[in-house]
């Protein structure tokens, strides 16, 4: 009412002047709505790819010069446009806001539903309009921006290039890692472009390889320059490394993973100064196929820098062997095996040449960095044989038969007593495959030595099949006159050849001799009181020899046997036999056997005054050769074991606490 009646005294041109102000005056342009999760910044709306997949979250200003009358609303109607449209498209209805809707309920928080942008890709406007209460329009406009597609799709990016072609201690020292630089791509707003580098020591077959731990994540710098921390590099040490990266754009879209770049790192002393290769093997001028059997090995010397993961590759001929460390082969001169199916593939066997030259070197890899040697050598190698090819380094070859061996006994498998003085023969079938070659030499060896009869020449109508016999004289068989499974095979040789060949093996059991042990010896003809020794204490004796033999051999058991006698020679006397089983030692073995006779069970009883003051001992020893115990011949000594001491009171036994004489 105060209001009314204060009305009531204003002058007429005041209300005139009230009303000019309300109803003439121009409206405040509307602010653009505030797109919620756009890119701060971002002039033209761009939105983060996370966030392109559900309703896009919008904010409507409070707009001015609402209405006052409440039954005359403002209208709000969201709508988007794009060049694709002819006409701005409404979003939803229209909503009405009364004065009576407060300016706190400002801003309003609307959203733009997914499926007006879910296949859009570009920018559209998303605008607002506000119908007055007065008939009066206002519109707002902001930009909203899809990005789906990131840099450089639907390629790959291409490999990085990397400033140093080797990267060693050196480089990484100075650089502080390893320099490296993007190639140019074309990109919208490349300044806010993001790269990440994977650095790995294994080549990448697809994207769930790059690693979890980045060697580099920033925005990618103007020069398009980035530098790997050198700890990427030296934690993988020397070798192959790999770098691949993604791009990402100022939306988040990543790139496909750029086509992988190989980096060659050797870390440490590079490896200097290396000397020529040796094959020892080759010093008399050929590699033939014993040599390749034992194996043959190339020889490398010490080098200035060398590394125990250092990797050795050698080349033989026109191929190299699989490379191999240097630790495999410590210490130096290193020594690598060259496997005879490598050897064997280098030689042309169709040749007429029998001798071929290979060439022979190596290089040294730290990492897989090379360094050559300072130069080749050249080997000769002669892998040629007469007769059956051989698949084998090794000179027995399953294609020649056995020996059939035959005594002069008729025995197929032994010699024996029945042979002695008298010649075997060896008989040898003829291969087939090929046939044998006129000139053809057969040689028989007989426990490891060639027989000294002649070697059979093959001649014009030596069939394949046929039978060789060949003698073995007796001056050969008896140089080994026991042996189990004594070995006896035939080579077969060519004139201009370099490599026998060798048949199996066939084994005779031999045994041609009879077993003579040598007898017992002692320390004089009889013995005296001169010839005790005290062996520990209180017990006194004399030592019995048992000399060396071919048989007394270490390990083995022999037993001895001892009896003492009267001096008839006849009558054993009673209790003075003696025992023993001894196992031979590797000193007795050398030395022979001293074995301890004891003086009060076997000499003494022999001085019986006045019956007898003298005795004869025997003895004897055996020892089991092939399963059957040999006995050697009875040995016999007098024994006089008395004496007067001190003089004047007569014989007695010897006095065997009385000081040693000189």
């Amino acid at each position: 009412m105060a209001s009314s009646f204060k009305e009531q005294h204003l002058t007429a041109e005041q209300v005139r002047d009230r009303y000019r102000k309300k109803f003439n005056k121009a409206a405040d342009p509307l602010v653009g709505a505030t797109i919620v999760d756009a890119i701060p910044g971002d002039a033209d709306g761009l939105m983060p790819i996370d966030k392109i997949h559900a309703p896009l979250k919008v904010e409507i200003p409070l707009w001015s010069d609402r209405t006052e009358i409440p039954v005359i609303p403002d209208t709000l109607i969201l709508q988007y446009w794009h060049s694709g449209l002819p006409l701005p498209v409404p979003i939803g209805l229209p909503e009405e806001f009364p004065s009576t809707v407060p300016p706190s309920a400002f801003p309003l928080e609307r959203e733009i539903p997914l499926e007006i942008f879910q296949s859009f890709e570009g920018t559209f406007q998303f605008g607002y309009r506000v119908a007055g209460w007065n008939g009066g329009e206002r519109e707002a406009n902001a930009p909203i921006t899809i990005d789906r597609t990131g840099p450089v799709r639907p390629g790959a990016p291409v490999t990085i290039d990397v400033v140093e072609p080797l990267i060693t201690d050196a480089v990484l020292t100075r650089d502080d890692g390893v320099k490296c630089v993007i190639p140019d791509f074309i990109e919208d707003k490349k300044e806010f472009v993001r790269v990440a580098v994977g650095w790995m020591a294994t080549l990448p077959e697809d994207e769930a390889d790059f690693p979890d731990l980045v060697a580099f994540y920033d925005l990618l710098p103007t020069s398009r320059e980035i530098l790997i921390p050198k700890k990427f590099v030296t934690d993988i040490g020397s070798r192959t490394q790999y770098v691949v990266y993604f791009l990402f754009d100022k939306a988040g879209n990543r790139s496909e993973m750029s086509l992988p770049k190989s980096v060659q790192v050797a870390l440490g002393v590079l490896p200097s100064v290396l000397q020529p290769c040796t094959v020892p093997l080759a010093d008399d001028g050929l590699i033939d196929r014993a040599d390749a059997a034992l194996p043959t090995t190339v020889h490398i010397e010490p080098y200035t820098g060398w590394d125990r993961d250092d990797g050795i590759v050698i080349l033989w001929g026109t191929k190299t062997l699989a490379r191999t460390s240097v630790s495999a082969h410590l210490p130096f001169p290193l020594k690598i095996n060259i496997p005879w199916s490598h050897m064997g593939e280098e030689y042309d066997f169709t040749s007429g040449t029998n001798v071929q030259p290979v060439d022979v070197d190596y290089t040294v890899f730290r990492g897989d960095y090379p360094t050559a040697s300072p130069n080749k050598i050249i080997v000769n190698t002669d892998f040629a044989v007469a007769g059956p090819e051989n698949p084998n380094p090794e000179p027995i070859n399953p294609d020649l038969e056995l020996i059939r061996f035959e005594s002069s006994e008729g025995s197929d498998s032994e010699l024996t007593p029945d042979d002695i003085g008298n010649p075997a023969t060896g008989h040898i079938k003829l291969f087939d495959t090929p046939a044998p070659v006129v000139g053809d030499i057969l040689t028989l060896w007989y426990n490891g030595r060639a027989v000294s009869s002649a070697p059979y020449v093959i001649q014009t109508g030596d069939a394949p099949g046929k039978e060789i016999p060949m003698v073995i004289p007796w001056v050969d068989i008896e140089r080994t006159l026991v042996m189990d499974d004594l070995p006896m095979y035939y080579t077969l040789t060519r004139p201009g050849f370099n490599n026998p060949q060798e048949s199996g093996r066939t084994t005779i059991n031999v045994v041609l001799e009879t077993v003579d042990l040598p007898e017992p010896t002692f320390p004089g003809a009889v013995i005296n009181c001169t010839h005790l020794r005290e062996k520990e204490s209180g017990n006194w004796g004399f030592y019995v020899h048992i000399p060396t033999s071919p048989y007394l051999t270490d390990g083995v058991e022999v037993t001895l046997q001892w009896q003492s006698y009267a001096v008839d020679n006849v009558t054993e006397l009673p209790d003075t036999d003696h025992d023993e089983q001894i196992e031979v030692t590797s000193d007795q073995e050398r030395d022979g056997i001293d074995w301890f006779i004891p003086n009060d069970r076997c000499l003494m009883p022999t001085y019986r005054p006045p019956i007898s003051s003298a005795g004869i001992g025997k003895v004897q020893y055996s020892i089991t050769v092939r399963g059957t115990p040999v006995w050697s011949d009875l040995a016999a000594v007098y024994i006089g074991v008395f004496e007067e001491y001190p003089a004047g009171s007569g014989n007695a036994h010897c006095k065997l606490t009385r000081p040693p004489r000189t």
